[in-house]
């Protein structure tokens, strides 16, 4: 499921008792920095929200991870990622779907279970 502000600010509450409008104003802030991706680079962020994100991380909300990259120059460049914990925050809002879809081999017809040698020509 997407993260919305709603589910993120939900989530915020419950997760690290915050009232609903601070964690609806700390779920509006995020938001605005992740738009419709789930995660974003590190960079984007302003130094104070950095604080902000790294106590959802704590809380679990967000995850984060980075990757080396080597430069035209031979030196290794890192850089830091930001994702919404999307699995995380549906299960703390209580949202995960409780049916999961069948499996799609239910759906296959029996023919799709023979083992018959294909006929080759002679």
């Amino acid at each position: 499921m997407t993260v919305t502000v709603d589910k993120l600010a939900r989530a915020i509450e419950k997760r690290m008792g915050r009232p609903p409008q601070e964690g609806y104003a700390t779920a509006v802030r995020v938001m605005n920095y992740f738009g419709f991706e789930s995660f974003i680079i590190d960079n984007a962020i302003d130094s104070e929200d950095r604080r902000t994100f790294y106590a959802l991380h704590d809380a679990g909300l967000l995850r984060s991870s980075w990757e080396t990259v080597l430069l035209l120059s031979g030196r290794n460049w890192r850089i830091f990622y930001w994702e919404l914990n999307e699995g995380d925050i549906d299960r703390i809002v209580g949202e995960e779907n409780e049916q999961p879809e069948p499996p799609l081999y239910r759906e296959l017809p029996d023919e799709a279970w023979s083992h018959s040698a294909p006929s080759s020509p002679t």
